[in-house]
C-alpha cells in the first residue's frame, strides 16, 4: 500500500476490491459495527481484517489504535451500506463527543450527508431515505448553532467536485448558515426549510443523466426538460407524505427569481418566501464555485462579485449582503 492510501484513499485491488477509509472518530465505543474493520498493510497488498462486525467497538481496542497514531480504518465497500447506517444511528452522539475535533466531525457530518443523498438520488422513492434525512438534518442543524466554527469546518470538508449529491449537502449547509446569519434560530420551522435545501435537487433523478451530466451548453429541449426538475422533486417529495409545505416550497421554487424570470412557475417577488431566496443564493453560489467536467470553479469572491452582476434585481438584496458577510467571515 502506498502512502497515499495510508493517509486515507480509497484502496482498490488489482482483482476489483475496494476498501474505503473511514474516521476512527465514527466508530462509538460498547458498539456492534455490523461490518467488518479492516487495517492498512506497509506495503501494496490488501488490508487485513482487524475486527470482526460481531465482536464490540471497546474502549480497550480505541485505546490501542490511537497509540499508534492511527486516524483511520477502512472497510469492504460492499459493506458501505451498513457503515452509513451505522454512522447516521450515532450521528447525534458523535457530534456531541467533546473528545472528538471539529474537523473530524465536520467530515463525519458531510460524509453521511452525501451518501444519504446520494442513496436518495438512486432511490428516490424509497421507504426510509426521507425519515433518515429528517434526522440528519435536524442534528446537522443542532450541530451548526451550538458549535461557532461548525461551518468554517464544513466548508473545509465540503467537496468542490460537483455532483448532484454533493452540491445538495453543499446548498443545504449554505442555506442553515445563512439563516442563522439573517437572524433564524435553530426551531422546528427552520429545520423544515433545512430539510428542503438537502433535498432541493431530488427532482434531477427524474431527469436523462445525459441531460444532467452533459459537458456542454444544452440545447432548447434538453434545457426545457431539465427545467422541469423542482416539478418533479416536488412531486416525488410530496408522495411520501413527510416533508412540510415549507420543505415542498423550497424544492419547487429555488430556482425562481424576484423579477420573474425564474421557472418553473415563474413567480415574482410577492410569493417568494424568504427561505426559497435563501436558498436560490445558497444554490448559485455552489454551482459557480464547485468544479464541473466542462468549466473549473469560480473563486468565492469572484463568484460573489458575478453574483451581483448579473442577477441584480433577481436575488434579495438583504440576504445577499448576509451572504457576502457570511463568506467573509464564516465563524463570524
Amino acid at each position: 500500500m502506498t502512502e497515499s492510501e495510508r493517509a486515507g484513499q480509497a484502496v482498490r485491488l488489482e482483482s476489483g476490491k475496494v476498501y474505503r477509509p473511514i474516521p476512527l472518530a465514527a466508530l462509538r465505543l460498547d458498539t456492534i459495527t455490523d461490518f467488518d474493520l479492516y487495517l492498512a498493510t506497509p506495503e501494496e497488498r490488501a488490508p487485513v481484517l482487524y475486527r470482526r462486525r460481531d465482536l464490540p467497538f471497546t474502549q480497550e481496542v480505541q485505546e490501542r489504535l490511537l497509540q499508534t497514531n492511527l486516524v483511520s480504518l477502512y472497510v469492504d465497500v460492499g459493506e458501505e451500506e451498513q457503515y452509513r447506517r451505522y454512522v447516521e444511528g450515532n450521528l447525534g452522539a458523535i457530534l456531541a463527543d467533546p473528545e472528538i475535533g471539529m474537523a473530524e466531525k465536520s467530515a463525519v457530518l458531510y460524509a453521511s450527508a452525501q451518501g444519504l443523498v446520494k442513496d436518495l438520488l438512486e432511490a428516490p422513492r424509497a421507504g426510509d431515505a426521507v425519515v433518515r434525512s429528517k434526522a440528519l438534518v435536524e442534528h446537522a442543524v443542532q450541530h451548526l448553532f451550538a458549535e461557532q466554527t461548525a461551518f468554517e469546518h464544513l466548508l473545509k470538508a465540503a467537496s468542490y467536485d460537483y455532483y448532484t449529491y454533493t452540491h445538495s449537502v453543499n446548498v443545504f449547509v449554505f442555506s442553515i448558515a445563512l439563516a442563522q446569519r439573517a437572524g433564524y434560530g435553530d426551531s422546528p420551522a427552520l429545520r423544515s426549510f433545512g430539510h428542503g435545501a438537502l433535498l432541493h435537487d431530488i427532482g434531477k433523478s427524474q431527469i436523462d443523466p445525459a441531460i444532467v451530466n452533459c459537458r456542454g451548453k444544452l440545447s432548447h429541449a434538453q434545457w426545457q426538460a431539465m427545467k422541469q426538475h423542482p416539478v418533479y422533486g416536488c412531486e416525488i417529495l410530496r408522495e411520501h407524505g413527510r416533508l412540510s409545505e415549507r420543505a415542498l416550497e423550497v424544492v419547487r421554487h429555488h430556482h425562481e427569481k424576484l423579477d420573474g424570470s425564474g421557472y418553473p412557475d415563474g413567480l415574482s417577488k410577492g410569493d417568494l418566501s424568504r427561505e426559497v431566496r435563501i436558498a436560490t443564493i445558497c444554490d448559485i453560489f455552489d454551482a459557480l464555485t464547485t468544479r464541473r467536467p466542462y468549466k473549473g470553479a469560480v473563486d468565492s469572491f469572484p463568484a460573489l462579485r458575478l453574483m451581483k452582476e448579473e442577477f441584480d434585481g433577481q436575488l434579495d438584496p438583504g440576504l445577499f449582503r448576509a451572504f457576502v458577510e457570511l463568506m467573509g467571515n464564516p465563524s463570524g
